[in-house]
């Protein structure tokens, strides 16, 4: 008896998230909305305690086969220090899922501040939630692509629709035009002591005017944001189905213990 006989259980994380990932997608495509912020947070705790039983039973299992063989016996104590197996278990089983934890809980928060701090500008409620779930699906240190590449994807389809819709030539405009003044709200018509009939009424629909026009005008100044909440899910699932690529061809794995 070997590791290999439970190596399946290396599978378990891995295949359970992209089944995760595929079924909260077809919720969301189905109902049309994200599960309740609840929802989430019930997911999440599952999740995580799945994670940290199937460490600490792959450290029970290897424990257990080690002491089944009579070579592998002298790897436990009394023969070898408690300190040895100890830490053979956190760099094989419990390093990957105690980083990826509480990475996940660290960028969770760092999102819920700035939410916090900015009024919500930058994030929808749910995405501290999904970015946690991308973390803990894609695990560490896939997670570190998974939030790049959300990061990438989000700045580039920004500047794509920024320049579809000429901000370019509107931001032109503000730089050379910043110094000149606003335009003034216009005076009454009639000159002085106009403010009867159709005259005075004439002068109110002219100021309704020009405020509806600045209105307008502000509006179309204000750039569009485009929100990384339909990121989230499609990249945890992109990086999940390319890891072996990923960790084979890319530096990532400079991070591993």
């Amino acid at each position: 008896m070997n590791q290999q006989n439970f190596a399946f259980l290396s599978f378990i994380h891995p295949l359970g998230s992209f089944i995760l990932i595929v079924g909260l997608l077809t919720f969301w495509f189905l109902k049309k909305k994200l599960p309740s912020i609840k929802s989430f947070k019930r997911i999440l705790n599952i999740f995580i305690v799945v994670i940290l039983l199937q460490a600490f039973l792959e450290t029970f299992l290897n424990w257990w086969l080690w002491s089944k063989e009579k070579v592998t016996q002298r790897l436990l104590p009394p023969f070898t220090p408690l300190t040895y197996v100890l830490h053979y278990s956190w760099q094989h089983y419990l390093f990957e899922p105690i980083i990826t934890i509480l990475f996940a809980l660290i960028i969770f928060k760092i999102i819920a501040l700035l939410n916090k701090k900015f009024n919500n500008v930058f994030f929808y409620d749910e995405e501290p939630y999904l970015a946690a779930f991308g973390i803990l699906a894609t695990g560490w240190p896939n997670c570190l692509m998974y939030l790049c590449l959300v990061l990438f994807l989000g700045v580039l389809f920004h500047f794509i629709n920024y320049f579809l819709n000429g901000f370019v030539l509107r931001g032109a405009r503000d730089i050379f035009f910043r110094n000149h003044p606003q335009p003034t709200c216009p005076r009454r018509r009639g000159g002085q002591g106009v403010a009867e009939g159709d005259e005075r009424g004439e002068d109110i629909r002219e100021r309704a005017r020009w405020a509806s026009e600045r209105v307008e005008e502000n509006i179309s100044r204000v750039p569009f944001r485009l929100s990384l909440l339909y990121f989230w899910f499609p990249c945890a699932l992109l990086v999940l189905l390319l890891s072996g690529i990923i960790s084979k061809y890319l530096l990532i794995n400079q991070f591993l213990i």
